[in-house]
């Protein structure tokens, strides 16, 4: 039944604005019928409603440091064809700025800073960038711009009830705050009431290159800049412009809209494809170390654990991966080499599976998905003494310099803090990025279908060092992960354990590169925070990356924690990682685990319906995956038993599904198996729950013929596991193909909606018909000995 989903995002794109003209430039002013932008002589510039002439941001500028005002020397227009579509940029040519040497002799070339300011056919938001022109005399760092700076928002009228949010990555929370100022490393949004209606104003940065972005919100007014340590070189004579650009949207009203446009640029403008985790990933390492169980960490003991994964019946739903984490720490370990020698000498690789190649063919050949680990920054002592011409300044030689100890600690047991290591690989050494590349290429060659990326800080490095003159701290850290996309090809699997350790940001920079982003640091645990971090990224998440708070233990727990916690991870997520060994998988957690499998594919995520009402934890989720049928979540995250409920119809940003008012809809809940009813479009939907507890609803609108409302296989209710789900009116028989599972009875719910089911015929299952607790409703049931496609028909008068 996954069919409307792909044309819903497409309209999102373009809703409200397909009427919207071509771009043009005329008279000091940008328009593509949507918004307008005037520039001024000073290097001001207001952006309007293109039909009512509203002001939406007006008097901002570009900045420049120490309160340097710049001189507009040039002002052009050129066309523009790229990701986002068709459109027009206005190039801004600024001079007058101490730090370039212009007050020289008078009537030298100076240096001049760019502005570019574009606008696309059907898109409101304005897409601004940067760059550095040097005469032939002049070669400078460039290590910060800002395009757009200050302004009034909506006129300068005061705004009610303003919210912002942060666009944040990795593990930097994520919080919906009240307030007129705030400062995000990526983006911030800015919801409130002016005259009565709601606005809103998204801004943060689109492309990366080189650079990360900032953005920042003083007094109302908004502000982003791009920043590095270093900064890029710019040679003499030369005119760079980076892929580095920034977004701003000030015309869409409803912040749900908003933010999801915003994720749909950034996709395309990173061409952002994350690959989709349809398997779990049991971790070696989370088994023994953080769930305190016995140790599964070699390759040996990983084959057992498949076994147990296929026992306990999981690989009937979905094949299971496992990380194999070659983790030694400190001194000589296999980081740097990552062969079959290393990962052999230190006891990860163990007889009969020796060599990566002979674990991988065992994995695939029993429902198995080889998975392996690495440190980005963190190289083996011995390699470090062997290549030193590839570490940063080519230097090797502090690989044995001892840390100082702190005074009133404990005695330093290493060299070197855990994660910062005085020496590390320059990913921008050419033959380093050779050897690099030809190892993970035989890695990925001999089965490995993906990598943890694990203390990525260590990569990101401000004090330069690198082989690359013009390199930055950012273009050297999105390099190494694009060597190892290289080496994976399109559909190697990379994640990204981003936690802004040991002072670095944590960035969208990797946008495009890898698939998947870690939210939390280790832990087996399962808390509220854990799902809103993601949960208010949803514009982000499986749009341009995957969230995973770390590893979950689903042993040792109630069932219905453990169904709250699968259901949870499953929409706010992109992935599940285990840290329970599939020896404790009993019956019930097999079949509760199994309920979130396979996972949908399609760009978008559960949006929370109540994050602008207040609450620290939002604790409504609606996925809708057609206009007449969405999957609503309610998480209750308030500390004790409580009802969580949403309204039917009504604004959205004021924790409401946003149906028609006038219509009819089913509600079923999944978990309990329970009809909720036939609502009208005016009610509310509620639940009570106990702390931590989740009820899945599937919410359609009434038909005039019987329908499905709800299955027992999986928590989208239908969504995944029945395809061509149709009613012919003429001989008045509802029908569709069901995914049935060998020796799992697969059933049915119908509305009958005033018919009355009379007969139920199967291909290739056994079917029965009854009748449901509930009066107007139809239980269907197909029952195959071995997972099978059955067509289904019930005939009805």
């Amino acid at each position: 039944m996954k069919h409307h989903i792909v044309s819903t995002l497409l309209g999102l794109a373009l809703a409200a604005t397909i009427h919207a003209a071509p771009v043009t430039y005329s008279e000091n002013q940008l328009s593509n019928g949507i918004v307008s932008v005037s520039f001024e002589k000073d290097g001001t510039f207001s952006i309007q409603d293109a039909k009512t002439k509203e002001e939406l941001l007006s008097k901002s500028r570009f900045w420049l440091p120490r309160g340097i005002e710049g001189n507009v020397v040039k002002v052009s227009s050129e066309d523009v064809k790229d990701a986002l579509g068709n459109g027009k940029r206005v190039v801004l040519q600024i001079n007058g700025f101490d730090e370039h040497g212009v007050h020289g002799q008078y009537g030298r070339t100076s240096a001049v800073r760019l502005y570019t300011y574009t606008l696309y056919e059907n898109h409101p938001a304005l897409v601004c960038g940067f760059g550095l022109k040097l005469p032939n005399f002049l070669s400078h760092h460039l290590r910060e711009s800002t395009p757009l700076s200050g302004g009034k928002l909506f006129g300068g009228k005061k705004i009610d009830k303003a919210m912002t949010l942060n666009g944040s990555a990795g593990a930097i929370k994520t919080v919906v705050a009240p307030g007129l100022d705030r400062r995000s490393a990526n983006s911030l949004a800015l919801t409130g009431v002016v005259d009565g209606k709601r606005r809103t104003a998204v801004w943060g940065g689109l492309g990366n290159e080189a650079f990360g972005k900032f953005a920042m919100l003083r007094n109302g007014s908004p502000t982003f800049y791009a920043q590095d340590p270093i900064g890029r070189l710019v040679d003499e004579d030369e005119t760079y412009m980076p892929k580095d650009t920034f977004y701003i949207d000030v015309h869409t009203r409803e912040p749900f809209d908003a933010l999801e446009r915003y994720g749909l640029a950034m996709r395309a403008a990173n061409n952002a494809s994350p690959n989709i985790y349809d398997f779990p990933v049991l971790c070696g390492w989370s088994v023994g170390n953080i769930s305190k169980l016995p140790g599964v960490n070699s390759s040996t003991k990983l084959i057992k654990e498949l076994e147990h994964a296929n026992k306990c019946g999981l690989t009937k739903y979905t094949k299971v991966s496992l990380r194999l984490e070659p983790d030694k720490y400190h001194n000589d370990t296999e980081q740097g080499w990552w062969d079959d020698a290393h990962m052999q000498q230190y006891k990860h690789l163990v007889k009969p599976y020796e060599t990566i190649a002979k674990w991988s063919k065992a994995m695939n050949a029993n429902n198995g998905i080889p998975y392996i680990y690495m440190q980005l920054g963190m190289p083996s002592d011995d390699f470090a003494r062997k290549y030193p011409e590839w570490m940063l300044f080519s230097d090797g030689s502090e690989v044995d310099r001892v840390a100082p100890q702190i005074p009133g600690r404990r005695k330093n047991r290493h060299k070197h803090r855990h994660h910062q290591p005085y020496v590390t690989f320059d990913y921008t050494d050419k033959e380093f990025s050779k050897h690099f590349v030809k190892v993970w290429s035989k890695l990925h060659k001999d089965g490995i279908q993906g990598v943890k990326v694990d203390y990525p800080a260590t990569a990101w490095r401000p004090e330069g060092g690198f082989d690359d003159r013009y390199a930055t701290t950012n273009s050297a850290y999105r390099r190494a992960f694009s060597l190892l996309r290289e080496a994976f090809g399109k559909d190697g699997l990379i994640d990204e354990r981003n936690l802004g350790e040991s002072s670095r940001p944590c960035l969208d920079v990797t946008a495009g590169i890898v698939d998947t982003q870690r939210t939390w640091a280790d832990s087996n645990k399962y808390v509220p925070a854990m799902i809103s971090i993601s949960g208010l990224r949803w514009y982000k998440n499986r749009t341009v990356f995957n969230y995973y708070a770390d590893t979950k233990a689903v042993h040792g727990t109630t069932q219905g924690i453990r169904q709250s916690l699968l259901t949870m991870t499953y929409l706010s997520s992109g992935r599940v990682d285990l840290a329970t060994s599939f020896s404790l998988f009993t019956p019930e957690i097999t079949r509760d685990f199994s309920r979130i499998y396979p996972h949908y594919k399609e760009a978008k995520t559960a949006r929370p319906l109540d994050a602008f009402t207040g609450v620290t934890d939002p604790q409504v989720y609606d996925l809708d995956l057609t206009p007449d049928w969405h999957q609503v979540t309610f998480y209750n995250t308030s500390g004790k038993k409580s009802k969580v409920s949403t309204a039917i119809s009504g604004e959205r940003v004021d924790n409401a599904i946003g149906l028609d008012p006038k219509a009819h809809y089913h509600a079923y809940e999944f978990w309990t198996d329970t009809y909720l009813g036939k609502l009208p479009g005016t009610a509310r939907i509620s639940r009570e729950l106990e702390p931590d507890h989740c009820a899945m609803i599937s919410v359609r609108k009434v038909q005039n013929h019987p329908q499905v409302v709800s299955t027992n296989r999986h928590v989208l209710q239908g969504w995944m596991e029945l395809k061509d789900v149709s009613w012919d009116a003429k001989s008045r028989t509802l029908s569709g193909s069901a995914s049935v599972i060998g020796g799992e009875p697969f059933q049915i719910v119908v509305a009958n909606n005033g018919a009355k089911a009379v007969k139920l015929n199967a291909t290739g299952a056994e079917a029965k018909i009854s009748a449901h607790k509930v009066d107007g409703l139809t239980r269907l049931t197909l029952s195959a000995k071995e997972n099978t496609e059955v067509k289904w028909s019930l005939q009805c008068k």
